[in-house]
């Protein structure tokens, strides 16, 4: 409805820094680190002033711009109380709303408990039974999901990825599979668990050093002799 989507617009630029979902998108992981920590505090408080209503509609209305700022409220903010509403959601096959890049993982990962693991996991039991979803627009997040549970099970020193893992088991079996990195998801999780902390996710350096790398490859390849 119309009304609702507009109240969720309206949630979001109150409750979030620098108008909204803009920033997340790309420009406050690389902005200097002083800004970036002053944008980050004031992620953290809208975080924790928004009422659970509010996140609610975000969630449910606005499309994926007022999705993706709730998922940074609630990450960076740690609410717990929005659990029941992303462990009913995981659970019934809707991890990541619009099937944007950003997904209940995140609060899941920064919420970092036992309880936080289990939801994952219960997610993966039935995940992992699905077809591969067409290139594009996609509704599940198997290997997004699984990369979460293992930092958890390194975080709390659990395994409950195991009996996923391992020679003819859920994931090995599971056809998308083999086009996803775990060790890459792992660690994009971890730099996304710092941001939301307020810490310093490393997305500027190491920009600027691959951004130098293709440099000196550049001019290596024009002093050779042709």
């Amino acid at each position: 409805m119309k009304d609702d989507d507009d109240r969720a617009f309206w949630a979001m630029f109150r409750w979030s820094p620098n108008g909204g979902y803009m920033p997340l998108v790309v420009r406050a992981w690389i902005w200097p680190r002083p800004r970036q920590a002053w944008y980050q505090f004031r992620l953290r408080w809208g975080g924790r002033l928004a009422p659970a209503k509010d996140l609610n509609l975000m969630l449910d209305a606005g499309g994926w711009r007022t999705f993706m700022a709730a998922i940074w409220l609630i990450s960076s903010a740690k609410r717990a109380d929005l659990r029941p509403r992303i462990e009913r959601d995981m659970l019934a096959g809707r991890p990541c709303g619009y099937g944007w890049t950003y997904s209940f993982c995140t609060p899941l990962a920064c919420l970092g408990t036992e309880a936080d693991a289990l939801i994952l996991a219960a997610y993966l039991d039935h995940a992992l039974t699905l077809p591969v979803e067409p290139e594009g627009y996609k509704t599940q997040r198997q290997g997004e999901a699984l990369a979460t549970l293992l930092y958890l099970d390194e975080q709390l020193g659990t395994s409950h990825a195991q009996r996923f893992l391992g020679e003819d088991g859920p994931w090995e079996r599971w056809p998308g599979s083999a086009d996803d990195d775990l060790s890459a998801g792992v660690d994009q999780i971890r730099t996304e668990v710092i941001f939301a902390a307020g810490g310093n996710p490393g997305t500027r350096k190491r920009l600027k050093q691959e951004h130098r790398q293709l440099q000196e490859e550049h001019r290596a390849a024009k002093s050779k002799p042709v």
